[in-house]
């Protein structure tokens, strides 16, 4: 899901539970009030039920409880709004917040729990503050609901934001620890509801957006609304919760197509749901080309294969299975279209879903016909290429660096040459070198150190001539390889900008705007990027070089002792790495070799990520070196974070390069950011620009398939384009008629 800065900290919970506290004096909470309240109200049998037998009264409970379904009827509309305005919010990375006290609390957590393991959705984007501490939820807490100021102190300690929503339950609709939860959420901006049973309610009084007062009446017993008050919060939140989750794609025709499968039960429906939703394709054929040579033999482990092959997404393989595609290329089609698993399927096309289950000469046959786009990632490190088609990536490979300032033009033209000669290679197998290279239309090379060169035109020369393509005629691109990040907005329309941050072995920031025309990206500002010998804080480099340091002072700060100690975990996982004496750790570093001492001291960053983000016992030297390096992060984002630059508020956060696919480093950075007060409106993770630059080239090339796909998205963007304050909800899966390779939602705890 995309992240939304200003999360709850880690140690929140799935449930966020609450001290006991002084109750807040409320002078509305009178006898008189309360009696007044039609959850008070005596039940139409309450003075002969004692009289009753037990089929009576067992008959006289089920029609009070029946009840429940009619009255939410006559809310439906209401209830229809609010998922309406939830969806949007929920797909843009914010929060569902449940609010109750007493059994109300107890059924939000209920729901709360389920979506997790149901929809395979993260548990911090939905949570459940149940007052009264822990225990509340398996025994009651008395006082707990009178607390107004806990309510307002667990949601300013969730840090709100408009993209969050709020929904305090209360069958009384007094209960001032949801009324202080919804104060401060209107504060914040949040989208805010109520789900009360008495009509007029203090809550409703409140202003929030949507009301949802279901009046149902007086318990059985008397007061006890865990009884039919209890039943309608259950219905409602059910409701709620599964229809957005319909709205959201995480289901087809009916099957929960995202359940998490981490038991036997649930690992045997996950195959009947492929099975379900594939019948009619080649599944098994399609299972042998991608995952499991001669997977037709046994049915159960070529589909148990396909759904591990796609990270135990069900869906996932479902579309692997609907579309013949590769697991990769599929999954970049899905997250296209938000994971509308139906959307997909429509979006292949007659032409696509002829392509399932093909193989060889087939496949070959199907494309020889397509267009190719080629998208260069030439950084300090390697040179990577991707060549796509309009049904996805299509071919990878890699080659040498390809850093202007730091290699001769020459050489960088023989590495992209090489990688590209590779990539074509495997599209089409052949003895025969001296085959013709497919036509490329488009070409998109993103070059490190084209900022700092001016050797630009005579590259954009060389490469016309190697490629056939023609930096005049547009169908070459050439820019430096951050630019490549930028083709984000290109997938979210609405974003006004984008700062892309790559840390790899260097680090580097680059702000981008929309041009006057909308239709391309400019270059408005760039922080770091000088090296490892000037700069390049925060990157792999810095952070090994800090280690090294850190480990060589501590290892000299030892020569004056008498008796010898032991190494320290970060000194012995350093020599360990380097496979070294500790009195040889420096010169196994700098002696020549295969590896430039640039990248060996890289690589230790990788030591001191395991040391440092170690679960439970976390090293505390690596620790602190990561802790600098994330702070050195983001404080080149910054300069560039501004509404004269960048204004973080309208525009999308990129993240890309090695270090950035260390999850706990990201979202270490990420709360580096907010707290220097720069939080963007989106995050979202490249981790592939070859491939992301590759397929954006192929998705921006009007063909019939685009423009079917274009019209099934149009459709579906009125309800999406729903403004939230200053932060949009739209999703940026939408926009293009094509692809988002390589392109992850973030959620940061």
């Amino acid at each position: 899901m995309d992240a939304t800065i200003g999360k709850p900290p880690r140690e929140h919970l799935h449930t966020i539970t609450t001290p006991a506290m002084a109750p807040s004096p409320d002078p509305h909470q009178s006898e008189h009030a309360l009696s007044s309240l039609q959850t008070e109200a005596l039940s139409p049998v309450a003075r002969t039920m004692d009289s009753m037998d037990t089929l009576d009264l067992c008959t006289s409970f089920n029609r009070e409880e029946a009840r429940v379904a009619c009255a939410i009827a006559a809310c439906l509309p209401a209830i229809a709004a609010f998922v309406d305005d939830l969806v949007p919010r929920l797909r843009a990375g914010g929060r569902l917040v449940y609010v109750g006290a007493g059994n109300s609390g107890r059924v939000a957590h209920m729901d709360c729990a389920e979506l997790p393991v149901t929809f395979s959705v993260d548990r911090e984007q939905f949570l459940a503050v149940v007052a009264g501490g822990t225990g509340a939820v398996l025994e009651a807490v008395e006082g707990a609901e009178d607390l107004f100021d806990d309510g307002a102190t667990k949601m300013n300690d969730l840090c709100l934001t408009s993209q969050d929503t709020v929904i305090g339950i209360s069958a009384s609709g007094r209960t001032p620890f949801a009324m202080g939860a919804l104060e401060v959420a209107m504060r914040c901006g949040s989208l805010t509801a109520v789900i009360t049973n008495t009509r007029p309610s203090r809550m409703e009084d409140m202003g929030v957006a949507h009301p949802i007062s279901v009046p149902v009446g007086p318990e059985f017993v008397t007061g006890s609304t865990r009884l039919k008050a209890g039943s309608c919060a259950k219905q409602v939140l059910n409701m709620i919760s599964t229809c957005a989750m319909v709205n959201l794609g995480k289901t087809h025709g009916g099957l929960m197509i995202d359940v998490r499968a981490n038991n036997e039960k649930l690992h045997a429906r996950g195959r009947r749901i492929v099975r379900q939703v594939c019948a009619g394709k080649p599944l098994m054929r399609t299972i042998s080309q991608h995952v499991l040579p001669n997977a037709e033999a046994d049915e159960d482990a070529g589909i148990d294969a396909l759904i591990e092959r796609c990270g135990g997404s069900v869906k996932l393989a479902c579309a692997v299975g609907l579309s013949g595609l590769h697991p990769d290329v599929a999954k970049r089609r899905l997250d296209a279209v938000d994971g509308h698993l139906q959307a997909f399927a429509t979006g292949l096309g007659p032409e696509l879903q002829s392509l399932a289950g093909r193989t060889g000469t087939d496949r070959e046959k199907a494309e020889k016909d397509d267009d190719y786009f080629l998208c260069v990632d030439g950084g300090g490190t390697k040179c990577a290429v991707s060549i796509a088609t309009r049904i996805g990536t299509v071919a990878r490979a890699t080659a040498g660096p390809c850093n202007l300032n730091s290699a001769p033009l020459d050489d960088i033209v023989e590495q992209i040459r090489c990688a590209t000669a590779a990539a074509v290679a495997s599209i089409h197998p052949s003895n025969d070198p001296s085959r013709p290279w497919p036509r490329f239309t488009k070409v998109w090379a993103g070059i490190a150190g084209l900022h700092h060169t001016s050797q630009a035109e005579l590259l954009s020369s060389r490469l016309e001539q190697l490629l056939g393509v023609s930096a005049k005629e547009g169908s070459l691109r050439l820019t430096c390889d951050t630019s490549l990040l930028s083709a984000c907005l290109g997938a979210d329309e609405l974003a006004e900008g984008c700062i892309a941050l790559v840390a790899g072995t260097g680090a580097v920031a680059t702000a981008f705007r929309r041009s006057d025309s909308g239709d391309d990206a400019v270059q408005v500002g760039r922080t770091g990027g000088w090296g490892h010998l000037v700069g390049d804080q925060g990157s792999a480099f810095y952070i090994g070089q800090q280690a090294l340091r850190t480990v060589l002072a501590s290892l000299e700060g030892r020569q004056s002792e008498t008796q010898p100690r032991s190494l320290n975990r970060l000194e012995a996982a350093v020599v360990k790495h380097l496979d070294c004496d500790p009195r040889d750790v420096l010169s196994s570093i700098l002696v020549p070799g295969v590896e430039l001492p640039k990248q060996r001291i890289g690589r230790i960053s990788k030591v001191v990520t395991e040391l440092g983000f170690a679960d439970g016992d976390p090293d505390p030297q690596a620790l602190a070196i990561l802790h600098d390096a994330a702070s050195c992060l983001a404080r080149i984002v910054k300069p560039l974070a501004s509404q004269k630059m960048c204004d973080p508020a309208k525009s999308i956060l990129a993240l890309s390069g090695a270090l950035m696919n260390v999850k706990p480093y990201r979202e270490l950075v990420l709360d580096k950011c907010a707290a220097m007060g720069v939080s963007f409106r989106r995050t979202v993770l490249v981790d592939d620009a070859s491939a992301y630059g590759a397929e954006f080239l192929s998705k921006t090339a009007p063909t019939p398939l685009d423009e079917d796909m274009g019209g099934l998205l149009a459709s579906r963007q009125v309800e999406k384009d729903t403004i939230i304050g200053d932060q949009m909800s739209h999703s940026c899966n939408v926009d293009l008629p094509g692809i988002r390779p390589g392109l992850q939602k973030l959620s940061v705890a």
